[in-house]
Protein backbone atom coordinates (compact mmCIF):
# COMPACT_ATOMS: atom_id res chain seq x y z
CA UNK A 1 0.00 0.00 0.00
CA UNK A 2 1.28 3.45 -1.09
CA UNK A 3 2.48 5.87 1.94
CA UNK A 4 1.04 8.98 1.97
CA UNK A 5 4.37 10.75 0.55
CA UNK A 6 3.93 8.29 -2.05
CA UNK A 7 0.65 9.44 -3.06
CA UNK A 8 -0.76 12.23 -5.66
CA UNK A 9 -2.50 14.84 -5.11
CA UNK A 10 -5.04 14.32 -6.81
CA UNK A 11 -5.86 10.96 -5.28
CA UNK A 12 -5.50 13.10 -1.97
CA UNK A 13 -7.86 15.14 -2.84
CA UNK A 14 -10.62 13.01 -3.74
CA UNK A 15 -10.02 10.68 -1.07
CA UNK A 16 -10.89 13.54 1.28
CA UNK A 17 -13.91 14.51 -0.33
CA UNK A 18 -13.16 17.64 -2.08
CA UNK A 19 -13.14 16.81 -5.79
CA UNK A 20 -14.82 13.55 -7.49
CA UNK A 21 -12.81 11.28 -9.36
CA UNK A 22 -14.19 13.01 -12.69
CA UNK A 23 -13.55 16.41 -11.84
CA UNK A 24 -9.95 14.85 -11.59
CA UNK A 25 -9.83 13.33 -14.67
CA UNK A 26 -11.29 16.26 -16.48
CA UNK A 27 -8.35 18.48 -14.01
CA UNK A 28 -5.54 16.42 -15.25
CA UNK A 29 -6.55 16.82 -19.28
CA UNK A 30 -6.63 20.62 -18.37
CA UNK A 31 -3.41 19.97 -17.39
CA UNK A 32 -1.95 18.34 -20.26
CA UNK A 33 -2.81 20.98 -22.14
CA UNK A 34 -1.45 23.99 -20.23
CA UNK A 35 1.16 22.61 -18.49
CA UNK A 36 0.32 24.23 -15.53
CA UNK A 37 0.49 22.14 -12.10
CA UNK A 38 -2.12 20.46 -11.33
CA UNK A 39 -3.03 22.51 -8.08
CA UNK A 40 -3.03 25.55 -9.66
CA UNK A 41 -5.69 23.94 -12.31
CA UNK A 42 -7.98 22.81 -9.89
CA UNK A 43 -8.29 26.17 -8.56
CA UNK A 44 -8.63 28.31 -11.75
CA UNK A 45 -11.39 25.22 -12.49
CA UNK A 46 -13.28 26.41 -9.61
CA UNK A 47 -12.84 22.68 -8.55
CA UNK A 48 -11.57 23.96 -4.95
CA UNK A 49 -10.09 26.42 -2.93
CA UNK A 50 -6.36 27.51 -2.76
CA UNK A 51 -6.20 26.35 1.29
CA UNK A 52 -7.64 22.53 0.05
CA UNK A 53 -4.79 22.45 -2.29
CA UNK A 54 -2.16 23.21 0.39
CA UNK A 55 -3.71 21.36 3.13
CA UNK A 56 -3.40 18.58 0.18
CA UNK A 57 0.33 19.13 -0.45
CA UNK A 58 1.22 19.18 3.26
CA UNK A 59 -0.36 15.61 3.77
CA UNK A 60 1.56 14.52 0.59
CA UNK A 61 4.74 15.91 2.34
CA UNK A 62 4.17 14.63 5.71
CA UNK A 63 3.86 17.94 6.92
CA UNK A 64 2.21 19.80 10.17
CA UNK A 65 -0.72 21.80 9.66
CA UNK A 66 -0.59 25.17 11.75
CA UNK A 67 -2.37 28.08 12.95
CA UNK A 68 0.48 31.02 13.26
CA UNK A 69 -1.82 33.92 14.41
CA UNK A 70 -2.59 31.68 17.49
CA UNK A 71 1.55 30.91 18.53
CA UNK A 72 3.52 33.06 20.57
CA UNK A 73 7.38 32.48 19.21
CA UNK A 74 10.31 33.78 21.07
CA UNK A 75 12.42 36.24 20.08
CA UNK A 76 15.39 34.02 19.84
CA UNK A 77 13.16 32.36 17.32
CA UNK A 78 12.41 34.90 15.18
CA UNK A 79 15.26 36.66 14.80
CA UNK A 80 16.83 33.00 13.04
CA UNK A 81 14.81 34.34 10.00
CA UNK A 82 15.77 37.83 9.03
CA UNK A 83 12.28 40.31 7.75
CA UNK A 84 13.26 40.32 4.37
CA UNK A 85 13.79 36.24 3.92
CA UNK A 86 10.72 35.78 5.66
CA UNK A 87 8.72 38.46 3.54
CA UNK A 88 10.03 36.98 0.42
CA UNK A 89 9.68 33.29 0.55
CA UNK A 90 6.33 33.88 2.95
CA UNK A 91 7.28 32.03 5.82
CA UNK A 92 7.14 31.55 9.68
CA UNK A 93 10.16 30.44 12.03
CA UNK A 94 7.86 28.70 14.93
CA UNK A 95 9.81 26.55 17.17
CA UNK A 96 13.03 24.39 17.16
CA UNK A 97 12.42 20.65 17.86
CA UNK A 98 15.17 18.64 17.72
CA UNK A 99 18.04 20.83 17.00
CA UNK A 100 16.16 22.00 13.97
CA UNK A 101 14.38 24.90 13.02
CA UNK A 102 10.62 24.61 11.89
CA UNK A 103 9.23 27.00 9.91
CA UNK A 104 5.64 27.40 8.80
CA UNK A 105 5.26 27.95 4.30
CA UNK A 106 2.52 29.35 2.66
CA UNK A 107 3.38 27.79 -0.10
CA UNK A 108 4.39 24.08 0.79
CA UNK A 109 4.56 23.57 -2.69
CA UNK A 110 7.97 25.03 -3.28
CA UNK A 111 10.11 22.58 -1.14
CA UNK A 112 13.71 24.43 -2.43
CA UNK A 113 12.92 26.90 0.02
CA UNK A 114 13.96 24.92 3.14
CA UNK A 115 17.00 24.47 1.35
CA UNK A 116 17.55 27.97 1.24
CA UNK A 117 16.73 29.14 4.71
CA UNK A 118 18.91 26.62 5.70
CA UNK A 119 21.69 28.11 3.63
CA UNK A 120 20.63 31.49 5.18
CA UNK A 121 20.68 30.18 8.76
CA UNK A 122 22.99 27.54 8.86
CA UNK A 123 20.43 24.79 10.14
CA UNK A 124 18.29 22.14 9.44
CA UNK A 125 14.98 23.47 8.47
CA UNK A 126 11.81 21.20 8.87
CA UNK A 127 8.79 22.77 6.90
CA UNK A 128 5.03 22.97 8.18
CA UNK A 129 1.67 24.14 6.44
CA UNK A 130 -0.21 27.37 7.13
CA UNK A 131 -2.56 29.63 5.11
CA UNK A 132 -1.11 32.40 3.04
CA UNK A 133 -2.91 35.17 4.76
CA UNK A 134 -2.25 34.05 8.08
CA UNK A 135 1.86 33.87 7.30
CA UNK A 136 1.47 37.35 6.03
CA UNK A 137 -0.42 38.69 9.55
CA UNK A 138 2.21 36.86 11.38
CA UNK A 139 5.16 38.86 9.47
CA UNK A 140 3.54 42.33 9.99
CA UNK A 141 2.39 41.38 14.07
CA UNK A 142 6.29 39.64 14.78
CA UNK A 143 8.93 41.84 12.96
CA UNK A 144 8.59 44.89 13.51
CA UNK A 145 12.11 45.51 14.02
CA UNK A 146 14.12 47.35 11.01
CA UNK A 147 14.50 45.36 7.90
CA UNK A 148 17.72 44.64 6.22
CA UNK A 149 18.91 46.99 2.91
CA UNK A 150 21.24 46.44 0.06
CA UNK A 151 23.84 48.27 0.65
CA UNK A 152 24.25 46.81 4.16
CA UNK A 153 24.12 43.54 3.38
CA UNK A 154 26.75 44.29 0.66
CA UNK A 155 28.78 45.29 3.35
CA UNK A 156 28.52 42.65 5.50
CA UNK A 157 29.73 40.16 2.32
CA UNK A 158 32.91 42.53 2.35
CA UNK A 159 33.62 42.51 6.10
CA UNK A 160 33.42 38.87 6.25
CA UNK A 161 35.90 38.13 2.98
CA UNK A 162 38.21 40.56 4.52
CA UNK A 163 39.82 43.40 1.81
CA UNK A 164 37.29 44.20 -0.83
CA UNK A 165 40.24 44.98 -3.46
CA UNK A 166 41.97 41.91 -3.28
CA UNK A 167 39.76 39.14 -1.88
CA UNK A 168 36.31 39.90 -3.77
CA UNK A 169 38.43 39.42 -6.86
CA UNK A 170 39.69 36.18 -5.87
CA UNK A 171 36.40 35.24 -4.73
CA UNK A 172 34.93 36.21 -7.77
CA UNK A 173 37.02 36.02 -10.77
CA UNK A 174 39.63 33.43 -10.50
CA UNK A 175 39.91 29.85 -9.16
CA UNK A 176 36.53 29.31 -9.84
CA UNK A 177 35.65 30.22 -13.17
CA UNK A 178 36.81 26.61 -14.12
CA UNK A 179 34.65 25.10 -11.62
CA UNK A 180 31.25 24.48 -11.29
CA UNK A 181 30.76 23.31 -7.99
CA UNK A 182 32.82 26.33 -6.68
CA UNK A 183 30.17 28.27 -9.00
CA UNK A 184 27.13 26.48 -7.00
CA UNK A 185 28.98 27.48 -3.70
CA UNK A 186 29.67 30.93 -4.30
CA UNK A 187 26.29 31.18 -5.48
CA UNK A 188 24.48 30.12 -2.47
CA UNK A 189 26.46 31.85 -0.19
CA UNK A 190 24.16 33.80 2.31
CA UNK A 191 24.66 36.99 1.68
CA UNK A 192 24.84 36.66 -2.00
CA UNK A 193 21.10 34.79 -1.98
CA UNK A 194 19.96 38.35 0.48
CA UNK A 195 21.42 40.58 -1.60
CA UNK A 196 19.99 38.99 -5.12
CA UNK A 197 16.55 38.33 -2.72
CA UNK A 198 16.16 42.44 -1.35
CA UNK A 199 16.75 43.82 -5.00
CA UNK A 200 13.65 41.35 -6.02
CA UNK A 201 11.67 42.58 -3.39
CA UNK A 202 12.67 46.07 -3.94
CA UNK A 203 12.14 46.05 -8.09
CA UNK A 204 8.30 44.38 -7.06
CA UNK A 205 8.10 46.98 -4.09
CA UNK A 206 8.59 49.48 -6.45
CA UNK A 207 6.43 48.24 -8.96
CA UNK A 208 9.40 47.61 -11.45
CA UNK A 209 8.96 45.90 -14.96
CA UNK A 210 12.78 45.06 -15.24
CA UNK A 211 15.82 44.43 -13.50
CA UNK A 212 19.04 45.16 -14.91
CA UNK A 213 22.15 43.32 -13.78
CA UNK A 214 24.75 45.39 -16.13
CA UNK A 215 28.93 44.70 -16.20
CA UNK A 216 31.35 47.21 -17.52
CA UNK A 217 35.27 47.53 -17.46
CA UNK A 218 35.97 49.48 -14.56
CA UNK A 219 32.36 48.73 -12.62
CA UNK A 220 28.94 46.95 -12.06
CA UNK A 221 25.97 48.70 -11.05
CA UNK A 222 22.00 47.14 -10.69
CA UNK A 223 19.26 49.46 -12.42
CA UNK A 224 15.11 48.33 -12.25
CA UNK A 225 12.86 50.26 -14.93
CA UNK A 226 10.05 51.94 -13.12
CA UNK A 227 7.05 53.39 -15.41
CA UNK A 228 9.70 52.71 -18.35
CA UNK A 229 12.42 55.00 -16.90
CA UNK A 230 15.59 53.37 -15.40
CA UNK A 231 16.64 53.92 -11.83
CA UNK A 232 19.83 52.82 -10.27
CA UNK A 233 19.42 51.21 -6.82
CA UNK A 234 23.13 49.90 -5.88
CA UNK A 235 26.17 49.49 -7.93
CA UNK A 236 28.24 46.46 -5.89
CA UNK A 237 31.77 45.79 -6.43
CA UNK A 238 32.20 44.43 -9.68
CA UNK A 239 34.02 40.96 -8.25
CA UNK A 240 30.38 40.02 -7.19
CA UNK A 241 29.04 40.36 -10.85
CA UNK A 242 29.82 36.49 -11.13
CA UNK A 243 28.47 35.44 -7.84
CA UNK A 244 25.04 37.60 -7.93
CA UNK A 245 24.22 36.42 -11.69
CA UNK A 246 25.14 32.68 -10.89
CA UNK A 247 22.69 32.91 -8.06
CA UNK A 248 20.33 34.50 -10.65
CA UNK A 249 21.10 31.42 -12.86
CA UNK A 250 20.50 28.74 -9.92
CA UNK A 251 16.91 30.59 -9.38
CA UNK A 252 15.58 29.79 -12.71
CA UNK A 253 17.86 26.72 -13.75
CA UNK A 254 19.87 28.23 -15.96
CA UNK A 255 23.71 26.17 -16.89
CA UNK A 256 25.81 28.73 -14.73
CA UNK A 257 28.54 26.87 -16.36
CA UNK A 258 28.04 28.33 -19.57
CA UNK A 259 28.77 31.76 -19.67
CA UNK A 260 29.77 32.30 -24.10
CA UNK A 261 26.42 31.93 -24.98
CA UNK A 262 23.14 33.82 -24.88
CA UNK A 263 20.37 31.68 -22.16
CA UNK A 264 16.34 32.69 -21.90
CA UNK A 265 14.40 31.15 -18.90
CA UNK A 266 11.20 31.50 -16.89
CA UNK A 267 10.42 31.25 -13.19
CA UNK A 268 7.31 31.93 -11.10
CA UNK A 269 7.67 32.82 -7.98
CA UNK A 270 5.35 34.42 -4.29
CA UNK A 271 6.83 37.10 -3.35
CA UNK A 272 4.85 38.62 -0.26
CA UNK A 273 1.31 38.28 -1.68
CA UNK A 274 2.32 38.77 -5.03
CA UNK A 275 2.12 35.65 -7.48
CA UNK A 276 5.37 36.87 -9.62
CA UNK A 277 6.53 35.92 -13.28
CA UNK A 278 9.78 36.39 -14.31
CA UNK A 279 11.65 36.63 -17.59
CA UNK A 280 15.46 36.05 -17.53
CA UNK A 281 17.68 36.47 -20.53
CA UNK A 282 21.46 36.58 -19.60
CA UNK A 283 23.94 38.42 -22.76
CA UNK A 284 27.88 37.73 -22.62
CA UNK A 285 29.64 41.30 -23.34
CA UNK A 286 32.96 41.90 -23.38
CA UNK A 287 33.41 42.77 -19.76
CA UNK A 288 30.85 39.67 -18.32
CA UNK A 289 27.47 38.82 -18.44
CA UNK A 290 24.66 41.56 -18.65
CA UNK A 291 21.31 39.73 -17.16
CA UNK A 292 17.92 41.45 -17.71
CA UNK A 293 14.45 39.94 -15.65
CA UNK A 294 11.62 41.19 -16.82
CA UNK A 295 8.88 41.33 -14.35
CA UNK A 296 5.06 40.46 -14.57
CA UNK A 297 2.85 40.88 -11.35
CA UNK A 298 -0.14 38.78 -12.19
CA UNK A 299 -1.62 40.52 -9.58
CA UNK A 300 -1.57 43.99 -10.82
CA UNK A 301 -1.83 43.42 -14.10
CA UNK A 302 -4.81 45.29 -16.00
CA UNK A 303 -7.01 43.23 -18.72
CA UNK A 304 -9.87 44.81 -17.97
CA UNK A 305 -10.14 47.19 -21.81
CA UNK A 306 -12.43 49.48 -19.43
CA UNK A 307 -9.28 50.91 -17.59
CA UNK A 308 -6.60 51.23 -19.85
CA UNK A 309 -7.51 54.95 -20.63
CA UNK A 310 -9.08 55.00 -23.48
CA UNK A 311 -11.53 58.08 -24.10
CA UNK A 312 -15.29 57.38 -23.93
CA UNK A 313 -15.38 57.30 -27.99
CA UNK A 314 -13.08 55.45 -29.11
CA UNK A 315 -13.75 52.42 -26.54
CA UNK A 316 -17.29 52.16 -27.85
CA UNK A 317 -15.41 52.18 -31.20
CA UNK A 318 -13.22 49.72 -30.28
CA UNK A 319 -15.59 47.38 -28.73
CA UNK A 320 -17.77 47.63 -31.90
CA UNK A 321 -14.60 46.54 -34.18
CA UNK A 322 -13.16 43.60 -31.97
CA UNK A 323 -17.20 42.23 -32.02
CA UNK A 324 -16.60 41.61 -35.24
CA UNK A 325 -17.17 38.06 -36.30
CA UNK A 326 -13.85 38.63 -38.74
CA UNK A 327 -11.38 40.81 -39.95
CA UNK A 328 -7.68 41.97 -39.17
CA UNK A 329 -7.93 44.81 -35.60
CA UNK A 330 -4.36 45.84 -35.42
CA UNK A 331 -2.38 47.37 -32.29
CA UNK A 332 0.74 49.46 -33.24
CA UNK A 333 3.55 50.92 -31.24
CA UNK A 334 7.68 50.66 -29.68
CA UNK A 335 8.42 47.86 -27.70
CA UNK A 336 7.13 48.51 -24.00
CA UNK A 337 3.99 50.63 -25.46
CA UNK A 338 1.70 48.15 -23.81
CA UNK A 339 0.69 46.47 -27.39
CA UNK A 340 0.10 43.04 -25.57
CA UNK A 341 -1.77 43.95 -22.26
CA UNK A 342 -4.16 46.25 -24.76
CA UNK A 343 -4.57 42.97 -27.24
CA UNK A 344 -4.54 40.75 -23.93
CA UNK A 345 -7.44 43.25 -22.53
CA UNK A 346 -9.43 42.83 -26.06
CA UNK A 347 -9.34 39.21 -25.80
CA UNK A 348 -10.72 39.13 -21.98
CA UNK A 349 -13.55 41.16 -23.25
CA UNK A 350 -14.25 38.36 -26.14
CA UNK A 351 -13.55 35.12 -23.61
CA UNK A 352 -16.91 33.78 -23.41
CA UNK A 353 -17.91 30.04 -23.36
CA UNK A 354 -19.32 30.03 -27.34
CA UNK A 355 -15.76 31.41 -28.57
CA UNK A 356 -12.61 29.55 -29.09
CA UNK A 357 -9.79 31.86 -29.15
CA UNK A 358 -6.20 30.59 -29.72
CA UNK A 359 -3.45 32.46 -29.12
CA UNK A 360 0.93 32.46 -30.96
CA UNK A 361 2.81 34.50 -28.88
CA UNK A 362 6.61 35.27 -28.44
CA UNK A 363 6.56 34.82 -25.57
CA UNK A 364 3.38 33.97 -24.12
CA UNK A 365 3.81 37.17 -21.03
CA UNK A 366 0.45 36.25 -19.27
CA UNK A 367 -1.99 32.88 -18.87
CA UNK A 368 -5.13 33.34 -19.67
CA UNK A 369 -7.99 31.35 -18.36
CA UNK A 370 -9.83 29.00 -20.94
CA UNK A 371 -7.74 30.24 -23.96
CA UNK A 372 -5.11 28.51 -25.78
CA UNK A 373 -2.24 29.70 -25.78
CA UNK A 374 1.38 28.91 -27.83
CA UNK A 375 4.31 29.51 -27.29
CA UNK A 376 6.60 30.25 -30.97
CA UNK A 377 9.84 28.71 -30.90
CA UNK A 378 11.63 29.42 -33.92
CA UNK A 379 14.80 27.34 -33.26
CA UNK A 380 12.60 24.36 -34.18
CA UNK A 381 10.63 25.92 -37.25
CA UNK A 382 7.52 27.29 -34.99
CA UNK A 383 7.04 30.61 -36.21
CA UNK A 384 4.38 32.74 -36.19
CA UNK A 385 3.32 31.72 -39.84
CA UNK A 386 4.00 28.27 -39.35
CA UNK A 387 1.94 28.36 -35.99
CA UNK A 388 -0.76 30.57 -37.60
CA UNK A 389 -1.21 27.68 -40.36
CA UNK A 390 -2.04 24.73 -37.72
CA UNK A 391 -4.17 26.85 -35.28
CA UNK A 392 -6.09 27.51 -38.40
CA UNK A 393 -7.03 23.87 -38.62
CA UNK A 394 -7.94 23.70 -35.25
CA UNK A 395 -11.22 25.52 -35.72
CA UNK A 396 -11.29 28.78 -33.57
CA UNK A 397 -13.19 32.04 -33.83
CA UNK A 398 -10.39 33.88 -32.84
CA UNK A 399 -6.93 34.05 -33.39
CA UNK A 400 -4.19 36.54 -31.67
CA UNK A 401 -0.85 36.53 -33.38
CA UNK A 402 2.00 38.47 -31.11
CA UNK A 403 3.47 40.13 -34.04
CA UNK A 404 3.11 40.43 -37.76
CA UNK A 405 6.99 40.40 -38.77
CA UNK A 406 6.86 39.57 -42.08
CA UNK A 407 5.02 39.30 -45.57
CA UNK A 408 4.11 35.23 -45.05
CA UNK A 409 2.78 35.88 -41.70
CA UNK A 410 0.51 39.35 -43.14
CA UNK A 411 -0.91 37.00 -46.16
CA UNK A 412 -1.76 33.60 -43.66
CA UNK A 413 -3.52 36.66 -41.32
CA UNK A 414 -5.41 38.08 -44.17
CA UNK A 415 -6.50 34.64 -45.17
CA UNK A 416 -7.70 33.50 -41.74
CA UNK A 417 -9.90 37.29 -41.74
CA UNK A 418 -11.09 36.36 -45.31
CA UNK A 419 -12.33 32.91 -44.10
CA UNK A 420 -14.52 34.04 -41.29
CA UNK A 421 -11.53 34.70 -38.51
CA UNK A 422 -11.34 37.65 -35.55
CA UNK A 423 -7.27 38.40 -35.81
CA UNK A 424 -5.79 40.35 -33.68
CA UNK A 425 -1.95 41.22 -33.99
CA UNK A 426 0.66 44.30 -32.99
CA UNK A 427 3.01 45.94 -35.67
CA UNK A 428 5.88 48.18 -35.17
CA UNK A 429 5.51 51.64 -36.32
CA UNK A 430 5.17 54.74 -34.84
CA UNK A 431 1.41 55.84 -35.87
CA UNK A 432 -1.77 54.65 -37.04
CA UNK A 433 -1.75 56.05 -40.70
CA UNK A 434 2.04 54.86 -41.26
CA UNK A 435 1.07 51.08 -40.44
CA UNK A 436 -0.83 51.18 -43.80
CA UNK A 437 2.41 52.63 -45.68
CA UNK A 438 3.76 49.39 -43.93
CA UNK A 439 1.52 46.87 -44.93
CA UNK A 440 2.57 48.54 -48.07
CA UNK A 441 5.94 48.44 -48.04
CA UNK A 442 5.60 44.69 -46.92
CA UNK A 443 3.99 43.88 -50.32
CA UNK A 444 0.48 42.85 -49.26
CA UNK A 445 -1.68 43.78 -51.93
CA UNK A 446 -3.85 47.07 -51.41
CA UNK A 447 -7.33 45.03 -52.04
CA UNK A 448 -6.27 42.19 -49.46
CA UNK A 449 -5.66 44.98 -46.92
CA UNK A 450 -8.89 46.99 -47.46
CA UNK A 451 -10.97 43.28 -47.45
CA UNK A 452 -9.55 42.74 -44.17
CA UNK A 453 -8.20 45.53 -41.90
CA UNK A 454 -11.10 46.68 -40.05
CA UNK A 455 -9.19 49.66 -37.58
CA UNK A 456 -5.41 49.97 -36.42
CA UNK A 457 -4.28 51.57 -32.92
CA UNK A 458 -1.32 53.07 -32.40
CA UNK A 459 -0.40 54.06 -28.51
CA UNK A 460 2.16 54.70 -26.36
CA UNK A 461 2.58 54.84 -22.09
CA UNK A 462 3.20 57.63 -20.46
CA UNK A 463 3.94 58.59 -16.33
CA UNK A 464 1.28 59.42 -14.67
CA UNK A 465 1.89 62.88 -12.15
CA UNK A 466 2.17 61.99 -8.49
CA UNK A 467 -1.47 63.44 -7.05
CA UNK A 468 0.44 63.67 -3.57
CA UNK A 469 3.08 66.28 -4.95
CA UNK A 470 1.88 67.65 -8.46
CA UNK A 471 1.67 71.63 -8.75
CA UNK A 472 -0.14 73.52 -11.61
CA UNK A 473 1.48 76.14 -13.23
CA UNK A 474 0.84 78.40 -16.32
CA UNK A 475 2.59 77.24 -19.31
CA UNK A 476 4.58 79.88 -20.87
CA UNK A 477 4.81 80.98 -25.44
CA UNK A 478 7.34 78.77 -25.85
CA UNK A 479 6.12 75.88 -23.85
CA UNK A 480 3.01 75.66 -25.80
CA UNK A 481 4.40 76.26 -28.94
CA UNK A 482 6.91 73.54 -28.36
CA UNK A 483 3.96 71.14 -27.29
CA UNK A 484 1.80 72.31 -30.47
CA UNK A 485 -1.36 73.45 -28.32
CA UNK A 486 -3.78 74.69 -30.68
CA UNK A 487 -4.23 78.42 -30.49
CA UNK A 488 -7.94 78.41 -28.94
CA UNK A 489 -6.44 76.97 -25.84
CA UNK A 490 -3.34 79.34 -25.51
CA UNK A 491 -5.61 82.50 -24.26
CA UNK A 492 -7.66 80.37 -21.98
CA UNK A 493 -7.30 82.41 -18.54
CA UNK A 494 -8.10 79.07 -16.44
CA UNK A 495 -4.94 76.95 -18.56
CA UNK A 496 -3.27 74.78 -16.37
CA UNK A 497 -0.59 72.20 -16.58
CA UNK A 498 1.01 70.12 -14.24
CA UNK A 499 4.35 69.15 -13.38
CA UNK A 500 6.45 66.12 -10.87
CA UNK A 501 7.94 68.00 -7.17
CA UNK A 502 8.45 64.22 -5.80
CA UNK A 503 7.26 63.10 -2.41
CA UNK A 504 7.36 59.67 -0.14
CA UNK A 505 4.39 58.08 -1.46
CA UNK A 506 5.76 58.24 -4.99
CA UNK A 507 9.77 57.63 -4.13
CA UNK A 508 10.65 61.38 -4.84
CA UNK A 509 9.96 60.46 -8.57
CA UNK A 510 7.37 62.58 -8.85
CA UNK A 511 5.48 60.00 -10.50
CA UNK A 512 3.46 56.90 -10.36
CA UNK A 513 2.20 54.44 -12.70
CA UNK A 514 1.73 55.12 -16.25
CA UNK A 515 -1.45 56.04 -18.81
CA UNK A 516 -2.15 55.17 -22.60
CA UNK A 517 -2.04 57.39 -25.40
CA UNK A 518 -4.20 56.57 -28.36
CA UNK A 519 -4.61 56.75 -31.63
CA UNK A 520 -7.54 55.37 -33.53
CA UNK A 521 -7.74 54.65 -37.39
CA UNK A 522 -10.76 52.67 -38.46
CA UNK A 523 -11.15 51.67 -42.00
CA UNK A 524 -13.75 53.21 -43.94
CA UNK A 525 -15.07 52.98 -47.95
CA UNK A 526 -13.65 56.66 -48.70
CA UNK A 527 -9.63 55.47 -46.74
CA UNK A 528 -10.04 52.02 -48.45
CA UNK A 529 -9.76 53.57 -52.05
CA UNK A 530 -6.60 55.93 -50.33
CA UNK A 531 -5.30 52.36 -49.41
CA UNK A 532 -6.33 51.43 -53.07
CA UNK A 533 -4.29 54.52 -54.76
CA UNK A 534 -1.30 53.83 -52.08
CA UNK A 535 -1.87 56.99 -50.35
CA UNK A 536 1.41 58.26 -48.14
CA UNK A 537 0.73 58.37 -44.47
CA UNK A 538 0.63 61.81 -44.44
CA UNK A 539 -2.49 61.99 -46.99
CA UNK A 540 -4.31 59.01 -44.30
CA UNK A 541 -3.91 60.96 -41.40
CA UNK A 542 -5.02 64.42 -43.23
CA UNK A 543 -8.71 62.52 -43.97
CA UNK A 544 -8.70 60.37 -40.66
CA UNK A 545 -8.05 63.94 -38.85
CA UNK A 546 -10.60 65.80 -40.93
CA UNK A 547 -13.42 63.42 -41.58
CA UNK A 548 -13.33 60.53 -38.81
CA UNK A 549 -12.05 63.12 -36.05
CA UNK A 550 -8.95 60.55 -35.32
CA UNK A 551 -6.72 62.83 -32.52
CA UNK A 552 -3.13 61.98 -32.86
CA UNK A 553 -0.97 60.83 -30.14
CA UNK A 554 0.23 64.17 -29.37
CA UNK A 555 -3.24 65.74 -29.34
CA UNK A 556 -4.32 62.91 -26.96
CA UNK A 557 -1.26 63.75 -24.73
CA UNK A 558 -2.34 67.47 -24.94
CA UNK A 559 -6.02 66.18 -23.39
CA UNK A 560 -4.52 64.17 -20.68
CA UNK A 561 -2.12 67.25 -19.63
CA UNK A 562 -5.33 69.47 -19.66
CA UNK A 563 -6.95 66.91 -17.37
CA UNK A 564 -4.04 67.37 -14.57
CA UNK A 565 -2.62 63.56 -15.17
CA UNK A 566 0.89 63.99 -17.14
CA UNK A 567 3.11 66.34 -17.67
CA UNK A 568 4.22 67.80 -20.99
CA UNK A 569 7.56 66.54 -20.80
CA UNK A 570 5.95 62.74 -21.10
CA UNK A 571 4.15 63.92 -24.23
CA UNK A 572 7.09 65.79 -25.84
CA UNK A 573 9.32 62.82 -24.84
CA UNK A 574 6.73 60.34 -26.15
CA UNK A 575 4.65 61.74 -28.86
CA UNK A 576 5.20 63.60 -32.21
CA UNK A 577 4.01 66.79 -33.59
CA UNK A 578 2.33 66.69 -37.00
CA UNK A 579 1.42 69.28 -38.77
CA UNK A 580 -0.33 68.51 -41.81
Amino acid sequence: MATMKERNLGDILVDQGVISPLELDEALQRQRLTGDMLGRVLVKMGLCEEQDVIDALGMQSGMEKVDVTKLKVADDILRKVEPDVAKFYMIAPIREKDGKLVVAMANPMDLSVLDTISQLTGQDIVGAISNPQDVTVFIKNNYAFESENIESTLKELIDRVGDAELTLEELGTQEIVGDVDNLVQLAQEPEVIKIVNLVLLDAVTKRASDIHFEVYEEDFRIRIRIDGVLHEITSPPKALSLALTCRVKIMCNMDIGERRLPQDARIELRIGDSDIDIRVSTLPTLFGESVVMRILDRTTVKVDVEKLGFEPNQLKAIKNCIARPNGIFLVTGPTGSGKTTTLYACLAELNEVAVKIITTEDPVELKMDRVVQVQVREEVGLTFAACLRSILRQDPDIVMVGEIRDLETAQIAVEASLTGHLVLSTLHTNSAPETITRLLDMDLEPFLITSSLTAVLAQRLVRVVCRHCRTSYKPDEEEMTLLGLPEEYRNEPKLRFWKAEGCPACDYIGYMGRVGLFELLVVDEPLCDLINQKALAYEVRQYARRKQGMRTLREEGIIKCLKGITTTDEILAHTDKFDD
